[in-house]
C-alpha cells in the first residue's frame, strides 16, 4: 500500500531545534551589534583613561614650577630662595643712631621693660619707632634685620652687650627690631657704645 505523498511545510525555514532562520539571523546581528557597542565604549574609555593621566602629569609639572616675572626665565629651582645680605664694606662703621629706626619688644615678665629702653635709645639718638611685647627672644637681646640692614644692627650691637643677630629675608630697609630676653640687664654705658661705634663692624659670613 503506497504512503500518500507528504505536504511541504509551511515553514519552509524552520531550524532543526526550533527556531527559524530568520530569528537565528536577527540573533546574530544582535550579538555583533553587542560587540560592536562594547568595543567602542571600551575604546573611549581607554581613551578617557589616557587623556586625564596626560592631563594630571601636565597639572603637577605646572605646581612645581616656580613662578617668573614677565621677560625673565626662571631657573629651574623648586627650593626655597636664599636670602642674600647687603655685605658691608672693608672698614665700614656701624650707622648712625639717627639712621637706625628700631622698635623694643619686651620678651619677659617685667613690666614697662622695652617702654624704659626705648626711651634710653632715644636719648642716645636713636629712632624709635615704637615698643611692645614678644615671645620669640632669646638671651639677653636678639637683634632682627634685613639683608639691608646689617650696619644699623651693628650699631644697635653696640649698645647691647651679648645681643644676637638675626636675619629676616622679609623685611626691607633698615628698620631693626630689638628683643629683649631674659638675660637682659641693661645698655651699655654710654661712653662704651659711642666708643664702639668708631670701630669696624665684623665682615658677616659669607661676604
Amino acid at each position: 500500500m503506497s504512503s500518500s505523498p507528504r505536504e511541504p511545510s509551511s515553514h519552509r525555514d524552520a531550524h532543526p531545534y526550533g527556531r527559524s532562520a530568520d530569528d537565528v539571523r536577527r540573533r546574530d546581528q544582535r550579538l555583533r551589534r553587542t560587540r560592536r557597542l562594547r568595543a567602542t565604549q571600551l575604546a573611549i574609555f581607554s581613551l578617557l583613561t589616557v587623556a586625564l593621566i596626560a592631563i594630571g602629569v601636565f597639572a603637577v609639572g605646572e605646581l612645581r614650577r616656580p613662578a617668573a616675572e614677565p621677560g625673565v626665565i626662571a631657573p629651574k629651582s623648586f627650593g626655597p630662595e636664599e636670602t642674600v645680605l647687603t655685605c658691608p664694606e672693608p672698614g665700614a662703621l656701624p650707622a648712625a643712631p639717627g639712621d637706625v629706626p628700631v622698635t623694643v619688644l619686651n620678651g619677659t615678665t617685667r613690666s614697662g621693660l622695652a617702654g624704659r629702653v626705648g626711651e634710653d635709645l632715644a636719648a642716645r639718638g636713636y629712632d624709635l619707632q615704637g615698643t611692645g611685647n614678644t615671645g620669640a627672644a632669646s638671651g639677653p637681646a636678639t637683634i632682627v634685620h634685613g639683608p639691608d640692614g646689617y650696619l644699623a644692627a651693628q650699631s644697635l650691637r653696640a649698645q647691647v652687650q651679648g645681643a644676637q643677630l638675626r636675619l629676616d629675608g622679609n623685611r626691607e630697609g633698615r628698620a631693626v627690631d630689638l628683643l629683649l630676653g631674659d638675660g637682659f640687664t641693661g645698655l651699655d654705658e654710654e661712653g662704651t657704645a659711642s666708643a664702639a661705634l668708631q670701630q669696624p663692624v665684623e665682615t658677616p659670613e659669607g661676604c
